[in-house]
């Protein structure tokens, strides 16, 4: 791998971490993909800096070339941040839906109250 690639590669890494801990530390980005997020820098920077793990994966992997290997890798690993936060948005779906059938139930609770409360006042 080319040295100012790997310089820049590093440098844009860098930059997206600091970008994910500001978005963290003003609350727009939940704490467990604040982690998962950062785990993925760490493991781009790790390339960048040994970019013979690559090459060993690909001979390993029999993928012609390095390159190949790295967009598997990044494919896989983008696939399994998209199935995280499918399984995080159908809890936050199913939490939705239990909140909207409470509240449904409570309004329903109030209102009887207030038709047994006019019967009452008349």
């Amino acid at each position: 791998m080319n040295k100012i690639l790997q310089i820049l590669l590093i440098i844009g890494t860098i930059l997206f971490t600091i970008f994910i801990i500001v978005k963290t530390s003003r609350k727009k980005l939940n704490y467990k993909l604040t982690l998962l997020w950062l785990c993925f820098c760490l493991f781009i920077i790790i390339l960048a800096i040994f970019p013979q793990i690559i090459i060993s994966t690909s001979k390993i992997l029999h993928i012609e070339t390095p390159v190949n290997a790295l967009f598997l890798i990044f494919i896989f690993l983008l696939i399994v941040v998209v199935f995280y936060l499918s399984a995080e948005l159908s809890k936050i779906q199913n939490k939705i839906t239990i909140l909207v059938q409470e509240n449904s139930l409570l309004k329903k609770k109030i209102e009887e109250e207030a038709e047994k409360k006019e019967k009452k006042g008349m």
